[in-house]
């Protein structure tokens, strides 16, 4: 892959990301490559510069690349992460050697992961009401109260289930080593087309994590005299869940492109954040 214009964005409000953008777009622009840096959101970029951009450098962590690329998907350009953040698992390049390890980037040294992005719909009162999508997970969950909801689903093969439980999480592989793993859930190599779907603390149901094809959409909605719940999507933003409501999940239209350089496979990363032991 040649780079040769790149989009460089940071953290809101973050004095350490912004200092550091200086630093990197100078030594880029010292080694030949144009760089954008908005002076506000990421949707401030221009159409010139949206049109000419390679790659997206995002200084932040994790959760400001799933904000940026839920937002800038439709560009259809790779992202990198510069991991100001404490998991790093999509923000990979180091604060400290960033120079050596750009430079690796831009010799060519690189691979673009096309990943399953998921669209949600919210249909309420038979028209939809919102839609969007999500790079980690889609997560119905329980509202304010502490109490069990019943989570119906309806799954591909005309195959419905009713759960009791705290909520369900339906997670693209992208996000298995997030929110979906720590509820019991498979971890699920990030280059393959799937979604995973988990229970969260069900009560007497057997219903187990399953990992489905996202070529078919699933339906769910919550039932019951107490149907208190909210959508929420990558942890990040949500809304009310009311009974009656539909949420549709499938596909969306375009994949998260994620650069990475030689040598940071996904399985390395598992063993690096201790989800796999060495012996």
């Amino acid at each position: 892959m040649t780079i040769t214009s790149v989009i460089l964005t940071t953290k809101n409000r973050s004095r350490e990301a912004f200092a550091l953008s200086l630093k990197i777009r100078a030594w880029l622009e010292e080694n030949g490559i144009r760089v954008d840096l908005p002076s506000k959101e990421l949707e401030s970029c221009s159409d010139q510069s949206r049109q000419r951009a390679d790659l997206i450098i995002v200084l932040g962590g994790d959760g400001t690349i799933l904000s940026q690329a839920r937002t800038m998907l439709d560009m259809d350009i790779p992202f990198i992460g510069v991991n100001l953040g404490k998991v790093g698992f999509l923000a990979e390049i180091s604060p400290v050697s960033w120079k050596e390890q750009l430079a690796e980037v831009l010799s060519g040294s690189s691979h673009v992961s096309e990943r399953v992005v998921l669209g949600y719909e919210l249909i309420s009162d038979d028209k939809v009401a919102a839609r969007g999508c999500a790079i980690n997970e889609i997560v119905v969950n329980r509202g304010e109260m502490a109490r069990l909801i019943c989570v119906e689903l309806d799954l591909p093969g005309k195959v419905r289930q009713s759960i009791r439980s705290d909520g369900m999480i339906f997670s693209t592989p992208t996000g298995s080593t997030a929110y979906s793993v720590s509820a019991g859930g498979p971890l699920v190599h990030p280059d393959l087309d799937a979604m995973i779907i988990t229970p969260i603390c069900p009560f007497l149901h057997d219903f187990k994590p399953v990992v489905l094809p996202c070529s078919e959409p699933v339906l769910t909605w919550v039932s019951g005299a107490e149907a208190d719940a909210y959508v929420t999507v990558d942890g990040q933003a949500g809304f009310r869940f009311k009974q009656g409501d539909r949420l549709r999940i499938s596909r969306y239209n375009k994949d998260f492109k994620l650069l990475s350089y030689s040598g940071h496979t996904f399985m390395s990363k598992l063993v690096a954040k201790r989800f796999i032991k060495r012996r």
